[in-house]
């Protein structure tokens, strides 16, 4: 599967905001975040793996502590760009190749200890995978959650679904995209149309700016097939 993670062009919402991003979108609060039942399922599997003491197999033999020690002196810019450059080596496979699954959703400790279908002993996942490791390795650097979200887009150029991270940072949202090697404004990408975006407490849609705000009912939480 091909999610395409775009990260959140506009997240600097106040709850229950509406704002237009670009003159193109509504952003519009479509609280709660059940409707999501893949989000909420990580998010309750990470604190049973807190609880647990489960930890990552990878990028680090150390686990988050040898990733926070390595990166926890940087600015927070260079943690940004650290963080995308650092999971972005892990390999992109989609999960129908890795799990037999169109669709998976896993939390940082599942992607870096789940197989890799050709090169055993290898790590990889697709682009949700990859977005979700991300997320959690910012909050460990200390990002919370309001400067974070979990972004879904449209690749305009493919006609595919994809996941990314937002960052908001410097007052505008850093991409985060297991596609792209550098970080990248927001809006500096135009070929992702954004979906949707969530994090821990709050979901968004982007609506097109002259559409009227409702609050329609939520997919799962999926992507669609893409990388």
């Amino acid at each position: 599967m091909r999610m395409i993670c775009l990260s959140l062009l506009g997240v600097w919402l106040t709850s229950g905001g509406v704002w237009a991003w670009d003159g193109q979108y509504q952003v519009v609060q479509q609280d709660p975040i059940e409707k999501f039942p893949k989000w909420t399922g990580i998010l309750a599997s990470v604190q049973a793996e807190l609880e647990k003491q489960a930890d990552v197999q990878a990028p680090y033999a150390g686990g988050w502590a040898e990733f926070v020690q390595k990166t926890q002196s940087e600015d927070r810019m260079a943690m940004i760009k650290k963080t995308n450059e650092t999971f972005n080596s892990m390999h992109y496979v989609p999960d129908q190749k890795n799990w037999g699954v169109p669709d998976l959703w896993n939390t940082p400790v599942q992607f870096t200890q789940g197989p890799d279908y050709l090169v055993p002993g290898r790590v990889s996942g697709d682009c949700e995978d990859h977005a979700i490791a991300k997320y959690y390795a910012l909050k460990k650097l200390g990002f919370t959650q309001d400067e974070l979200r979990i972004l879904v887009v449209k690749d305009l150029n493919l006609g595919v679904g994809h996941c990314i991270l937002g960052v908001i940072y410097g007052g505008q949202c850093l991409i985060l995209d297991n596609q792209i090697k550098s970080v990248w404004p927001a809006s500096q990408v135009q070929h992702y149309k954004p979906i949707y975006a969530i994090n821990e407490q709050h979901w968004w849609q982007f609506m097109p700016a002259d559409a009227p705000v409702a609050a329609p009912a939520a997919a799962g939480g999926g992507a669609g097939q893409g990388d």
